[in-house]
C-alpha cells in the first residue's frame, strides 16, 4: 500500500500525490505531440492503459507521482521512483507541464522540490535521472538544479545529484 505523503512545496508550488481524478488531465498533457516525444515510450496512451498503470502504481511503495499545483490549479507533474533505501538512491523524472503553463518556472521549482523531498524527507544521498540528448532545455534545467552528467548511452544522458555518482 502506498504511503501517504502530505502535500509540500516552496510557497509558490504545491506537490501532492496524484489521485485517480487527475488521470485524464495528466494523460491529456502526456499525449500531446510536443510532450510525448520526450518520453521513452512515446506512443499515445489510451485511458484504460493509463488507469491500469495507475492501479499498479498504487501498490508500489517505491514510487511517488506528484501533481504540481499553483493556487489550487494543476500545472504539472513530477515523480520519484525506484527508491532504494538500502542504496540511498532513487530516480527522479516524469516532469511534465500543462501546455499553458510552460515557461513559468514551475518545472524548475518542481525539480528543486523533488530533490528536497528525496534528500531531506526520504534521506536519500543520491538521485539520478535520464534525459534524451536532444532535450537541451531539460538538460539546462537539471544542470541548474545541481545534476551532473555521468554518462551517455542509446541517446540518453544519465545525470546524478549527490554522493558517489554512479558510472
Amino acid at each position: 500500500m502506498k504511503q501517504h505523503i502530505a502535500p509540500f512545496g516552496d510557497g509558490i508550488i504545491v506537490l501532492r500525490l496524484v489521485e485517480e481524478r487527475d488521470l485524464k488531465t495528466i494523460l491529456d498533457w502526456r499525449n500531446r505531440d510536443d510532450a510525448r516525444v520526450w518520453f521513452k515510450t512515446s506512443d499515445k496512451l489510451a485511458f484504460d492503459r493509463h488507469l491500469a498503470w495507475y492501479n499498479s502504481y498504487l501498490q508500489k511503495e517505491d514510487d511517488f507521482l506528484f501533481l504540481v499545483e499553483v493556487d489550487g490549479r494543476s500545472v504539472g507533474q513530477c515523480g520519484i521512483y525506484d527508491i532504494d533505501e538500502n542504496a540511498g538512491s532513487a530516480e527522479v523524472g516524469r516532469f511534465l507541464v500543462a501546455p499553458e503553463m510552460a515557461g513559468k518556472g514551475y518545472i524548475g521549482r518542481s525539480c528543486a522540490e523533488i530533490v528536497r523531498f528525496g534528500t531531506q524527507f526520504l534521506k536519500l544521498s543520491y538521485l539520478f535521472l535520464e534525459v534524451m540528448e536532444q532535450n537541451t532545455k531539460a538538460i539546462r534545467l537539471y544542470t541548474r538544479e545541481g545534476f551532473v552528467e555521468e554518462g551517455r548511452s542509446g541517446g540518453l544522458i544519465r545525470m546524478g545529484f549527490g554522493r558517489d555518482r554512479a558510472s
